[in-house]
């Protein structure tokens, strides 16, 4: 096996699996063989996304009922699919024994080109297992402030537990390319004053209602709508990961990755410390009367100066993509009203790129109620 790439989120709905699929969609076409492992626990996007009803999943190999390529999906839009569900969960138990039993099973992925791991969203044991055993982590945020947070919050725990290598990070759902540029910057910027660890740019993609409507149609948006944006946005983003495979990324044998695996999920993970504030002083007409001996102890709210500091700069932050939404609405309106009259307008209906929508039906209740009493 010649790759791994995580792709993880800290924060659900911003697209994380959606660009997984196609993306290992857009590696076929270029003439790889890629695979899918689904370790998003018990939602299986995956399956609704293109199409499927798995009737095993990793559950299964886990408990020696079945060998990996007993449960894998072959050739579904060019991808094959390692269905995980609950399966995953159970990993991280397994006795030394099953370890091995199971690190054999996955013999059968060594000839695959590239191995993408599809995640949970937040911050668990097992997501950050896979992305510290993996070459690559892809990072997949928007510019909401709550995904910056938790994308934030997500690199400050890998950091915390020995990550070092960079993170590449896809703006999803973005205005234009500039104005996700724009929230890269200002995201790295926070980065890298307060964690030792480097993010990269990867790439955006539009928010583009065809990435809805191939959802509804349970297929890749890259195939049903080659030509929209979004799939041109897709093609960019696997041309910059071919080109830019990571330092230090070289073939990998799975029991490598799986050992590193097992490794972190059977540790302590260390996890962002708060100081407990010191309670004010009290004049000393009340130390030296006599105190109620303390029920419970207090549970401090409070954060360090250095989380204090972080989340000024995500406020900030907040206030320039604020600022940036309302720059580019008013835009967007002055380019309308210079080219209206100029520009024929686009028939839907003709647009090969536009999901259709049924027609509409006009309802004329009087004229019904009118009828039926002629009729009467």
């Amino acid at each position: 096996m010649k790759r791994v790439i995580t792709v993880t989120s800290g924060k659900g709905g911003v697209g994380k699996t959606n660009i997984c699929v196609n993306l290992a969609v857009q590696f076929a076409r270029a003439g790889l063989r890629p695979c899918i492992f689904d370790a998003d626990l018990g939602l299986g996007n995956i399956n609704i996304l293109m199409g499927i009803h798995p009737e095993h999943t990793l559950e299964e190999v886990v408990n020696g009922e079945k060998r990996i390529s007993d449960i894998l999906i072959h050739d579904t839009c060019g991808v094959d699919i390692i269905p995980g569900g609950t399966g995953v969960e159970k990993l991280a138990a397994m006795t030394p024994e099953g370890v091995s039993q199971l690190i054999e099973s996955f013999s059968c992925l060594e000839d695959y080109d590239v191995l993408f791991f599809d995640t949970s969203a937040g911050i668990s044991r097992d997501v950050l297992s896979f992305c510290m055993a993996s070459q690559e982590v892809l990072l997949v945020v928007t510019s909401e402030p709550t995904s910056l947070t938790d994308g934030y919050s997500l690199l400050k725990v890998l950091s915390l537990n020995g990550y070092r290598d960079p993170v590449k990070v896809v703006m999803n759902k973005a205005k234009n390319e500039r104005f996700a540029r724009a929230v890269f910057d200002k995201f790295n910027q926070t980065v890298k004053q307060y964690l030792p660890i480097e993010i990269s740019y990867a790439g955006c993609l539009p928010a583009d209602e065809t990435v809805s409507a191939a959802v509804t149609r349970q297929r890749p948006f890259t195939l049903l709508y080659p030509s929209s944006r979004a799939a041109a946005s897709i093609e960019q983003l696997a041309g910059f990961l071919l080109d830019n495979p990571g330092a230090g990324t070289s073939d990998i044998a799975f029991e490598k990755f799986w050992e590193k695996y097992m490794e972190v999920a059977g540790t302590r993970l260390k996890l962002p410390k708060r100081e407990k504030t010191k309670p004010a002083k009290a004049p000393d007409a009340v130390q030296n009367s006599p105190q109620p001996p303390p029920s419970k102890a207090p549970v401090s709210t409070g954060d360090n100066s250095l989380s204090i500091q972080v989340l000024a700069s995500l406020n900030q932050l907040t206030t320039v993509i604020t600022d940036m939404s309302a720059e580019f609405k008013e835009f967007r309106r002055s380019q309308t009203e210079q080219t209206n009259g100029n520009a024929a307008p686009v028939d839907p209906e003709n647009d090969p790129i536009a999901p259709q929508l049924p027609p509409i039906i006009p309802l004329d209740f009087e004229a019904y109620k009118k009828k039926k009493q002629n009729e009467a």
